[in-house]
């Protein structure tokens, strides 16, 4: 077997014996400072190789179809520990983020409706963040798939926006709640054109969270271009939920 190969089938068996952990990063909101949604984002530490960047493998669930086991693993435990802090009268939305792949499925609508009952997590504090690329090459029959889960309450996301794929003509047709518009986007630093995407984002009735705000000059850039959340190693590093309750508390009792 090639080492690719051997690291597949180990991520294989990692999935399923949940050897992953899910890390959560906090989004604020910008006119008001306090957290308002945690994303979930996986992380695998291979037993010889250490920690396997997460666009690493990602890419090699999707390759090999693994992506479906590790979509479901994700989903339970966002579901899980969001119905948690729900119970605590924490309110956050919770970010999971959905490869085009299982949104190309039945069998994902059906293991979410499976998710939402058995955790218990409301529908409307789940957030599904899907990347609007080439995978998703008929928008208007993923939006009617995608009206599925909108019907029941959840929020759909386009992720990524900026990134190369995306046009917000695209993410209007998808029918969706909110975009993310990538950290290439928010490093280039240029005003006027974030301002643009948001004025025309808002008039679709959508969102805009920046992501990857890593300095105090991008915070300041995108809440003056109107960006109505944001999220970054400037705000919070992504980290496991037993480090984050703390840092939560502190957060949303200082907020302005």
């Amino acid at each position: 077997m090639t080492t690719c190969e051997v690291v597949a089938a180990d991520l294989s068996v990692a999935i399923a014996e949940q050897r992953l952990q899910v890390v959560f990063q906090p989004q604020i909101d910008l006119a008001t400072g306090r957290v308002v949604a945690l994303e979930g984002l996986s992380r695998w530490t291979h037993h010889e190789l250490g920690p396997i960047p997460p666009s690493d493998f990602v890419a090699l669930a999707e390759a090999t179809g693994s992506i479906h086991d590790l979509g479901r693993f994700s989903l339970a435990e966002c579901c899980r520990y969001g119905r948690m802090w729900h119970d605590r009268g924490e309110d956050l939305g919770i970010a999971v983020n959905v490869s085009p792949l299982q949104l190309a499925t039945d069998a994902f609508f059906d293991e979410l409706e499976r998710e939402l009952a058995y955790s218990g997590i409301p529908a409307d504090d789940l957030i599904l963040e899907v990347t609007e690329a080439e995978l998703l090459s008929d928008p208007y029959v993923m939006a009617a798939r995608l009206d599925i889960v909108r019907d029941w309450g959840v929020t759909v996301s386009i992720d990524d926006f900026g990134s190369g794929h995306s046009s917000l003509e695209r993410a209007a047709a998808l029918r969706a709640g909110e975009l993310k518009l990538d950290r290439s986007l928010v490093a280039e630093g240029d005003l006027d054109a974030i301002a643009g995407v948001v004025r025309t984002a808002h008039r679709s009735g959508m969102r805009v969270v920046a992501e990857g705000v890593e300095t105090a000059q991008q915070f300041a850039l995108v809440r003056e271009a109107g960006c109505d959340r944001a999220q970054g190693y400037y705000i919070a590093r992504p980290a496991p939920r037993y480090e984050l309750e703390d840092w939560l508390a502190a957060e949303n009792r200082s907020a302005v």
